[in-house]
This record gives structure tokens, C-alpha cells and sequence, in this order.
């Protein structure tokens, strides 16, 4: 075999090396908190109140104190980003749409609507209905839900199995949130 070949091959695998390496880090760093594309533009939003229960300002309120540059805020009337609660006769509990996408079929949300279940938030706790709200708006904010993170369900309000009592955004949300924006 040549010196070249062999130069070669050494430059191969250190590029091979390398990629898993970074793959790695990039997996174990992904599994903290997943990113959703089709996030608000904005860390700043304007959303009208169109739900009828009592814990939406506190769902607000649980973004606004966090050390995230998020700031939710309530507007009036029509062509904004809403949250509605009605009784649909499906199986989620809660919905997150993009509504108008910055490039037409991609890119963030420059629009969103956040619909709420009654056919399931009817036998909740307020803080259960809390914690719903709350983790539609981590989509807005960019984050994905965390199914993944079963070790340690409680390390984001973005994961099902969380405890549905604490509707305070955790760590690793901050941590996305404040990566994102």
C-alpha cells in the first residue's frame, strides 16, 4: 500500500471520527429540549384571549417569569395569534397550528391559533389546564413536545409524562427558548 493510500485513509477516518463525534454532541445536546420549527417569529406575542377559563393569564404569566426574553401578551379583536377552547370530537387534548408560515410552506409561524379540548380539560385541575396551556405555548416558543425524555419526564413542561400539577417551565425549556431566540 502507497504512503498517499495510507495518508488517505488516516484523513478518511478523522473525518469519520469527527462527524460521529459531532453527531453525538448534537444528539445528546438535542435530547435537553427539541426544536419546532413552525414556532411564533417572535419571542414577543401578541395573542387574543378567545378561551373560557380563568388560567390563561396565569399560563402567560408562568413564560413572563422566566429568564427568557418571552413576553406574551394579551390583544383584542381579530387578525392576531388566539387561543379558543371548544368541544371537539377528537382524541388530543390540545393543539398547536401555525396559521401563516414566514416563507409560505415553511419557516416560523407568523400567525398561530391554540386550541384547547373541552371534551378533556373538562375533568382537569386548574393546574392541569395550566400546565396544557403552558406547553402550547412552548410550541409557540419554539420548543417541540419531549417524549423522548423518559428518564427524567419532569426536566420539560414539553414532555407528556411531566407532572401536570407543576405548569412552571423548567430548565431545559428555558434552555431552548433562550437558544431559539
Amino acid at each position: 500500500m502507497s504512503v498517499r493510500l495510507k495518508h488517505n485513509k488516516k484523513v478518511v477516518s478523522s473525518i469519520i471520527a469527527l462527524v460521529i463525534a459531532c453527531c453525538s454532541s448534537f444528539m445528546a445536546f438535542a435530547a435537553t429540549y427539541i426544536y419546532y420549527s413552525n414556532g411564533y417569529i417572535s419571542s414577543t406575542i401578541p395573542i387574543e384571549n378567545r378561551v373560557s377559563y380563568s388560567e390563561f393569564d396565569t399560563a402567560i404569566s408562568a413564560w413572563n417569569g422566566t429568564s427568557t426574553p418571552a413576553y406574551i401578551y394579551t390583544v383584542p379583536g381579530s387578525g392576531n395569534n388566539w387561543m379558543i377552547d371548544n368541544l371537539y370530537a377528537t382524541t388530543w387534548q390540545a393543539l398547536y397550528t401555525p396559521v401563516n408560515l414566514q416563507y409560505i410552506v415553511f419557516g416560523r409561524a407568523t400567525k398561530f391559533k391554540i386550541e384547547l379540548n373541552r371534551k378533556y380539560l373538562v375533568s382537569c385541575t386548574s393546574n392541569e389546564k395550566t400546565w396544557t396551556m403552558v406547553h402550547e405555548l412552548g410550541h409557540a416558543l419554539t420548543l417541540g413536545d419531549n417524549p423522548s425524555n423518559t428518564t427524567t419526564p419532569d426536566a420539560s413542561i414539553m414532555n407528556y409524562g411531566s407532572n401536570r400539577q407543576n405548569y412552571t417551565p423548567r430548565a431545559d425549556d428555558i434552555t431552548g427558548v433562550n437558544a431559539t431566540y
